[in-house]
């Protein structure tokens, strides 16, 4: 014998099937999918998905010997569906929060860092010729005897002409800037 509540055909009949069907499992389909989500609005929704989806594709019925069985499967299943899906939101909200005041220093670190870098650039571009060489050296990361090699001078010089550096920069970036500019080049250069 089969399960009273399998819609056979389209039509007329088929929207009274669905109706029974609808009326007999609705509610305690909700009250199981509440076991799973502890929300009964969207136990609600989730029940009522899985209706729309029949009521659309009846022909998911044909050959299933126990249509309570398919419904509470389909319900679970969903449930699972929209817990995996809320799990990752969450998480994602979870990093999201955790990593704000990050992203927020983050920001402000990297344009206060572009700032320092382009008036950084902006007074080496006016240094002399050899000095603006020996500086943007050291910024490469090289050391005063590996400068001196490569332009062929003294390392006392490469001294010399790094100190005068220093100096018009200080001065031509005003001390609020220069502090900002010896903790980049503290990094870079020593």
């Amino acid at each position: 014998m089969g399960d009273p509540h399998v819609i056979k055909k389209r039509g007329k009949q088929e929207e009274e099937d669905f109706k029974i069907l609808f009326r007999d499992y609705f509610a305690s389909m909700c009250v199981f999918a509440n076991r799973y989500l502890e929300d009964g609005e969207m136990a609600r929704d989730v029940v009522h998905d899985v209706f729309c989806r029949l009521w659309e594709n009846p022909s998911e019925l044909v050959g299933v010997a126990n249509v309570k069985n398919y419904l509470y499967t389909s319900v679970k299943n969903r449930c699972l569906d929209v817990l995996r899906r809320e799990n990752i939101h969450h998480r994602y909200v979870e990093w999201e929060q955790e990593n704000e005041k990050e992203r927020e220093e983050f920001f402000e670190i990297e344009t206060l860092r572009e700032d320092v870098y382009r008036l950084l650039d902006q007074a080496i571009q006016l240094l002399p010729e050899r000095t603006r060489e020996i500086l943007l050296l050291k910024l490469q990361g090289l050391k005063n005897q590996e400068i001196a090699d490569q332009l062929h001078i003294s390392v006392n010089s490469v001294n010399t002409l790094k100190a005068n550096a220093y100096k018009v920069l200080r001065d031509q970036l005003h001390d609020q800037y220069f502090l900002s500019l010896l903790f980049f080049l503290k990094k870079v250069c020593f």
